[in-house]
């Protein structure tokens, strides 16, 4: 199975397509209009057998500037390109705008082939070499080898099949372990089999009958068939050209620069941080919110370029910067991008994705820039841990998953940022969860603060529900974060947790001596009613209580024991609620049943109160209803 993949690039007519034609043996015009035109219009692919054996990938890039667009959507995945120049014209201005392209790409290695040498003089032949070679310094082209060849009488043709299997033998393989994302350059229907697309397989692996999700549109697809230059293979790995059979999806959902990706992976995203530059020999600056076009992968959208640090980018520059798309894409950090000019179109500079998924910013603001800095940090560690820490401060607390969802990053790399940053200190445990030490402190500080204004608003109050005072945390706390939160203050003796209450370590309600008055009132009224006591609200009116804390009043109480809560609107004082429980354990220490009107009679009761009671017996499971009498439950009897 391949694992690279060998691209063109050149300006138009310089032989790109026939030189393939004679590496490989397949015109990859696939197009009438090409035939007819004699020009490459789209892109065109071929398999090419290596003389070592190994079977790689070819890319044919339209050279024409009215189809920049194509040859931007296959040089993305290049591993090796070879650069096409003519021998008799030598380098021309598509010459110059590909090799940009590439530069701004990041392709690494790539061979200079000058055709059409059957056309010149030996003497002319090395005056267009040196004008290649002053061409391509300060590229990574500068020290790459310049081959002479004729593809129409196949000189020099060996020569060159044999330094692209040396060069290419260096080429590391693409990691076929992480998330499939193949990004798409082709879609088209096949009669009978329905929705095929194409691409350059950049990263993990894909098999027959695995669910894939495309993006856009967002929908998930079964694969159906894998083909890799028209051999049907039970799986694709890294580094191949591949074409899916996708069972379910139509093909007008389905369009260049969607990706095809392990369902749940990619979103799409409107919103990059980015590092941006603009070429030496770009024709213009670019100016805050200037639009441009932004090329991507083998996406393309226009693009508003937020300026972070300046009004203007001037020719030669780089800086920090967020991009606003008119279309949905999508991006990985680190990711290579190419802007052109909105009009006229002509490439003008490119940069690096920072952050695929980011806030919304404001310019100028010193915090947002230094963060963008440590994003871009020539080392990958140093940045990759920039990165985690910036997505772990915007999600606030966040278990691994969460954060391998938000960033991306191989498990095994979060796992030794994290671990690192927890012995430095940066960043604590919580349960199976992370929180940045500033992020808890700052959780910490809002609980201290909710606990401490309730308290001051309701003194009566033991404390607040644990429900209550978790919705002053981020949304992102779920329980288990949340009761590890608690468990650590506790630890700390910052807070005291009674079963649902939950207060500031050792709080205990003051009431003043006004509210001492109205409590004692409560407390005698509920006394000498006993065991028919009334409603809360006549109980209130008959200790003269007119206030709007009486929820306060009535929870201090039960707080204490003084009162008893049987349901929303009824309390008994806790002297006649013993007396009813010593009824009823008498009653069962020689009966197996009690019925309502038994117990009615046994407490001198009305119906009301004693059904009332009956059911709270039941709920604290003193007793259990069968039929229509009750039976001891875990009622003490002793």
């Amino acid at each position: 199975m391949e694992q690279l993949i060998i691209g063109t690039a050149g300006h138009v007519d310089h032989g790109k397509t026939v030189l393939i034609k004679a590496l490989t043996g397949v015109d990859t015009d696939r197009l009438q209009e090409e035939k007819e035109r004699g020009i490459s219009i789209d892109l065109g692919f071929a398999p090419f057998r290596l003389p070592s054996g190994r079977l790689a990938g070819v890319v044919d890039v339209p050279g024409h500037e009215r189809f920049i667009h194509n040859m931007l959507a296959g040089a993305a995945g290049m591993d090796l390109v070879m650069l096409v120049v003519d021998a008799v014209e030598g380098v021309m201005p598509q010459t110059r705008e590909h090799l940009d392209i590439l530069q701004l790409l990041g392709v690494q290695k790539g061979i200079v082939v000058i055709t059409k040498i059957d056309l010149v003089e030996e003497d002319w032949r090395e005056l267009v070499s040196e004008e290649i070679s002053e061409e391509l310094k300060g590229t990574f082209l500068e020290a790459a080898p310049i081959i002479a060849v004729s593809a129409l009488k196949e000189e020099g043709i060996d020569e060159l099949k044999e330094l692209i299997d040396h060069m290419t033998e260096s080429i590391a393989s693409r990691s076929s372990s992480g998330p499939l994302r193949l990004p798409v350059d082709r879609s088209f229907i096949i009669a009978g089999f329905g929705t095929v697309i194409t691409g350059t397989l950049v990263q993990g692996s894909v098999k027959v009958g695995d669910t894939v999700s495309v993006v856009p549109p967002g929908l998930e697809a079964r694969v159906r068939n894998v083909q890799v230059h028209d051999a049907d293979v039970k799986e694709a790995r890294a580094g191949a050209r591949v074409a899916l059979n996708l069972a379910g999806l139509e093909k007008e959902l389905v369009q260049r620069g969607s990706v095809v990706s392990s369902p749940g992976y990619y979103r799409q995203t409107a919103l990059l941080d980015v590092t941006v530059e603009l070429l030496p020999k770009a024709p213009r600056n670019i100016k805050n919110l200037d639009p441009v076009h932004f090329f991507l992968g083998t996406a393309r959208s226009v693009a508003r370029i937020l300026l972070l640090d300046r009004d203007e980018l001037l020719p030669g520059e780089s800086t920090l910067a967020q991009c606003r798309l008119d279309r949905p894409l999508v991006a990985e950090r680190g990711d290579p991008f190419v802007i052109r000019s909105y009009s006229p179109m002509t490439t003008i500079g490119g940069g690096k994705i920072l952050d695929p998924y980011p806030a919304r910013h404001r310019r100028f603001r010193s915090e947002i820039i230094e963060k963008l800095k440590n994003l871009d940090q020539d080392s990958q560690n140093a940045g990759d841990a920039a990165f985690l820490s910036s997505k772990l401060e915007a999600l606030v607390v966040a278990d691994l998953k969460k954060l391998i969802s938000e960033t991306r990053l191989p498990q095994e790399t979060i796992e030794g940022i994290i671990e690192q940053q927890i012995e430095e200190g940066q960043v604590k445990r919580l349960g199976d969860s992370f929180v940045t030490v500033s992020a808890l402190e700052d959780s910490i500080k809002l609980l201290k603060t909710a606990l401490a204004e309730h308290h001051l608003k309701v003194p009566l109050a033991a404390g607040l529900s644990k429900a209550r005072l978790k919705g002053y945390l981020s949304g992102s706390f779920g329980q288990r974060e949340y009761d590890s939160l608690l468990k650590l203050l506790q630890e700390r003796a910052v807070v005291t947790v009674r079963d649902d209450l939950v207060s500031s370590y050792q709080y205990l309600p003051a009431p003043a001596e006004s509210d001492q008055t109205l409590l004692g009132k409560l407390t005698a009224n509920y006394r000498n009613e006993g065991l028919q006591p009334s409603s809360a609200r006549v109980a209130l009116e008959k200790a003269g209580v007119k206030t709007v804390r009486q929820d306060e009043l009535f929870a201090y109480l039960v707080e204490r024991g003084t009162l008893v809560k049987i349901s929303e609107d009824l309390y008994f004082h806790s002297e006649a609620y013993h007396k009813a429980i010593e009824i009823l354990r008498r009653h069962f220490a020689s009966n197996n049943t009690l019925t309502l009107a038994q117990y009615r009679d046994l407490t001198g009761s009305s119906r009301k109160f004693v059904q009332a009671l009956l059911e709270y017996f039941d709920q604290q499971k003193l007793t259990r209803r069968v039929e229509d009498h009750r039976v001891a439950f875990k009622l003490d009897l002793r």
